[in-house]
């Protein structure tokens, strides 16, 4: 286990991070003595960083190539105390490390030496290595922790590439948990950042490409998920690497995006051959084999083959059982599975499923409730809990089952029954406030005099403003876009704050209500006399009568009368029907 040095005084603390970067070097060096006996040779002491890294990327798919390059890196920068070097070295040993203790403990220790340092990589790149281990293991909040971290301070030290990257990330943890309309916003972002940094890089044109498209898809917006797929194809044939990479993912992601657009056939070939095309052994392509063999499942489905689709789902559990991957979208072909089984009276296997689907279930809500709204609408796991227990006491006693099913037909009903009783209530509401504005005679704005001690404004004053309103009143004045107090006080030969006492205190409102009432009730009048107001739309009567928009037409219709102006207007059009 690795230990952090204690924060005392400087002379202490130099000499312990020294003493203790030697003690990780030296697990380093024996865990990969496990496998050869390690000893960083003389040759190697001798490179300087950039011939130690450049050697180190020329193989770095080989563990114990990789690890010797670096633990010479590594061993070089605590003999230079040179703390950003030893950071980077932790991060890039912890890639080759699979136990997930020792993996988190160096990322956790390249963190610990380089923060505070305003380096413009380090610690960013640990906390973006920490996210990106926790996305992988479906632990989405701890990868959200750690990728908000190096957001903030890539931000800090205006590292646009890391923003660009660690937004990326962010949107990868939206897909996970459905957030797909925000997803999509980031990863166009990315896409365009990409495009623009490293036009001739294709390799990261692709890997912000590809869940691009993905995400459209996700948002039903299939043509825009063909166009960006099939210029990934194009992209990916271009030699063999990229081909080897990315083709097979790019055709299997079309397979079902055309899926989506009901082209059956054309999908099924598409996914199967992306398939083919997949390397088994590559762990970032297990996702696309799990939704590949959950889509043919789901193709079969529409061929009414539940046989060959039990097949495939089945293909489909085994992957995530053995990956513990949990796709949100796949969750269905397990329910197909429990239908299956149930439909055939295969209680036992039924049970099995049911219990994989609660598995599956505990993956995907593991650490998401404390960052997405509740995700599963048809078949979520509090029922699923009730439907195990049922199927169990089945198993044991039969009537027990159907006293389950009664009570909870019983509740349901109630349930029911008290909706439809709040909607009855409402719509018997509205026809009384409405059948109240049919019948309401024309008012008329007489105001009623009220004592002049309490304003101190002087009486023949008082009199004018309120002859003058009288007659605003009469001709309608009201209906005048953007009216204000000050203009109205103006045409008045008043001042605002004389017209807004004597609105207050003998029209008992504030002038803004004062004005949108007049509107409502005069909108309400020529509603019922004019034909051609009633086709009109509610953003075209709104402007008829004053207001600058259709919401704040409907805000003050709805505070004035008790209903919607939509409501009106469609009862109003009934009842001339009629």
């Amino acid at each position: 286990m690795l230990l952090k040095p204690k924060k005392t005084y400087f002379f202490y603390e130099s000499c312990s991070l020294t003493l203790l970067c030697i003690y990780i070097l030296f697990g380093i060096q024996f865990s990969i003595g496990q496998e050869q006996d390690f000893k960083v040779p003389d040759s190697l002491k001798k490179q300087s960083y950039d011939e130690l890294y450049a050697s180190y990327r020329n193989v770095n798919r080989d563990t114990i190539q990789s690890k010797l390059y670096l633990s010479a890196y590594l061993e070089k920068a605590i003999k230079d105390k040179d703390t950003i070097k030893m950071a980077m070295a932790y991060s890039s040993i912890s890639c080759y490390i699979s136990e997930e203790s020792e993996k988190i403990a160096l990322l956790d220790e390249a963190i610990a030496i380089s923060e505070g340092l305003n380096d413009d990589k380090y610690p960013i790149k640990s906390y973006s290595f920490k996210g990106g281990y926790y996305l992988k293991k479906g632990q989405y909040q701890l990868a959200l922790d750690n990728y908000i971290k190096a957001l903030k301070l890539s931000e800090e030290v205006h590292n646009e590439p890391y923003i660009e990257i660690t937004k990326h990330n962010i949107a990868c943890i939206k897909t996970k948990i459905a957030k797909h309309k925000e997803a999509l916003i980031l990863f166009k972002a990315n896409f365009e950042y990409k495009k623009k940094k490293y036009p001739k890089n294709d390799t990261y044109v692709l890997k912000s490409l590809i869940p691009m498209a993905e995400s459209y898809r996700y948002n039903k917006m299939l043509d825009s998920a063909t166009i960006y797929n099939r210029d990934g194809i194009r992209l990916s044939i271009r030699n063999r690497k990229l081909r080897s990479r990315y083709y097979g993912k790019l055709v299997l992601n079309e397979g079902i995006n055309l899926f989506y657009k009901e082209q059956y056939e054309s999908s099924y070939d598409s996914i199967a051959k992306g398939i083919s095309l997949l390397h088994n052994s590559s762990a970032a392509n297990q996702e696309s084999y799990i939704l590949g063999f959950f889509y043919l499942g789901k193709l079969k489905l529409e061929q009414k083959d539940t046989l060959l689709a039990q097949k495939e789902f089945i293909k489909m559990d085994s992957i995530i059982q053995r990956e513990e991957i949990a796709l949100l979208e796949t969750r269905k072909g397990y329910e197909f599975l429990i239908s299956l089984n149930k439909a055939n009276n295969n209680t036992e296997q039924e049970l099995v499923y049911v219990n994989r689907l609660l598995s599956f279930d505990k993956i995907l809500n593991q650490q998401r409730d404390s960052i997405s709204n509740k995700l599963f609408k048809e078949f979520d796991t509090p029922m699923l809990l009730k439907d195990k227990e049922s199927l169990i006491l089945e198993l044991k006693n039969s009537a027990r089952g159907m006293i389950f099913l009664i009570s909870f037909l019983i509740i349901l009903s109630i349930i029911i029954g008290v909706f439809m009783y709040y909607q009855y209530k409402n719509k018997k509401e509205y026809k009384e406030k409405f059948n109240e504005l049919v019948n309401k005679n024309k008012s008329i704005h007489k105001t009623q005099k009220k004592s002049l001690d309490e304003i101190g404004i002087a009486e023949e004053v008082v009199e004018h403003i309120l002859n003058s309103l009288e007659v605003f009143e009469q001709k309608n004045q009201f209906l005048k876009k953007n009216l204000s107090i000050g203009s109205l006080a103006k045409k008045m030969n008043t001042n605002t704050k004389y017209l807004s006492k004597i609105i207050n205190h003998h029209k008992d409102k504030s002038f803004t209500h004062y004005i949108n009432e007049l509107r409502v009730e005069y909108s309400v009048e020529q509603l019922q006399e004019s034909e051609k107001l009633k086709n009109y739309t509610i953003q075209g009567i709104a402007e008829e009568m004053g207001f600058n928009s259709a919401e704040s037409f409907s805000s003050a219709f709805k505070r004035s009368t008790g209903i919607k102006p939509s409501y009106f207007l469609q009862k109003l059009c009934a009842l001339n029907a009629e």
